[in-house]
């Protein structure tokens, strides 16, 4: 079969740099001027910089020029027959975020279940590429302008927990026994690397029990947007692609953070909904390296008021690069 560079390029993606540069040498912007931002905003506490940053909403207020959101060229070709069955990388090959329609819950997902070659203890660098608007019905005014999209305040997002932050590491531990991630480790180490220093506190996750709740909480008076965040997951996928040996899998979330709010003793509670579609492949030569992409897809909440214009298509979709090298 042919293959595929799954490359979001023929969407409109905006994006200028924040406080760095994007990384021309992966080709996915190249073409494209990517400048920084010569304002100093000083020490802004909603961002990974202490200078020359400028603050998230108006990081996503310049969001102007046109840029590509890519994905490896890993896909297997799909028909149009083959995109109806509505496999994840059917999705994943139709090179459309309208395609990355929200998960309706219906039975509870088991938990992911990774192959062999993803077995045991990787440090994964994860890379930030760029992000779009795809929504045709919500303009980029109207949507940069509703802070409560995920993605455009810190922590609404927990994996991510700065989005736009260059890049950091985590350690992804896979069980060779049974080829489920250590969600614990994982977290912790996303969030704390995310943000800089040690976030979290604790970690409650029990895989056998409930592999669909995990509970993440803060060190007291250390972070801004959270003090606690529940996760829920409402649906998980996964396909190994034999043609191109590539393991695609999604999990479709949606996370409530508890933090300080406005008025004294009156905690403030935020609900964020958005899906994770991973791409993994192996290094032909050499079996300790794996790379692939993540996209995070941003959904509106059914309480926003931009809900009813778009009800299960995402609003915004971000892109990172991920490689990894066995621990």
């Amino acid at each position: 079969m042919p293959i595929i560079l799954l490359i979001f390029s023929v969407f409109g993606m905006a994006n200028h740099c924040v406080g760095h540069q994007l990384r021309h040498s992966r080709g996915l912007f190249r073409g494209y001027d990517c400048k920084r931002p010569t304002k100093n905003y000083g020490n802004d506490p909603c961002s990974s910089r202490q200078t020359n940053t400028i603050p998230r909403r108006e990081f996503s207020s310049l969001l102007v020029a046109t840029v590509g959101l890519s994905t490896p060229n890993y896909m297997p070709g799909t028909s149009s027959a083959q995109a109806a069955t509505g496999n994840l990388a059917s999705k994943l090959s139709q090179r459309d975020p309208a395609a990355l329609v929200n998960s309706i819950f219906n039975i509870p997902p088991q938990s992911q279940v990774y192959p062999d070659f993803m077995h045991g203890t990787w440090k994964i660098r994860c890379s930030y590429s760029g992000y779009l608007f795809p929504s045709k019905k919500i303009s980029r005014e109207r949507l940069i302008s509703n802070s409560q999209i995920p993605g455009f305040q810190k922590c609404s997002i927990v994996s991510l927990s700065d989005v736009g932050k260059d890049s950091f590491e985590y350690t992804l531990s896979i069980d060779p026994a049974s080829g489920v991630e250590d969600r614990i480790e994982s977290l912790t180490t996303q969030v704390n690397s995310n943000l800089g220093y040690t976030a979290v506190s604790g970690v409650k996750y029990n895989a056998k029990s409930n592999p669909n709740r995990i509970s993440i909480d803060f060190a007291e008076y250390r972070t801004r947007n959270a003090e606690r965040v529940e996760l829920f997951a409402n649906g998980r996928e996964s396909e190994w692609i034999p043609e191109t040996k590539t393991f695609v899998c999604s999990e479709y979330l949606r996370q409530v953070t508890f933090g300080t709010g406005s008025s004294v003793g009156v905690p403030r509670q935020a609900v964020t909904n958005y899906a994770h579609f991973w791409t993994w492949k192996q290094n032909a030569e050499n079996p300790t390296l794996i790379s692939g992409n993540l996209l995070t897809a941003a959904y509106l909440d059914p309480q926003d008021s931009l809900f009813f214009e778009e009800p299960s298509r995402p609003v915004a979709v971000y892109s990172h690069v991920l490689n990894g090298v066995k621990a």
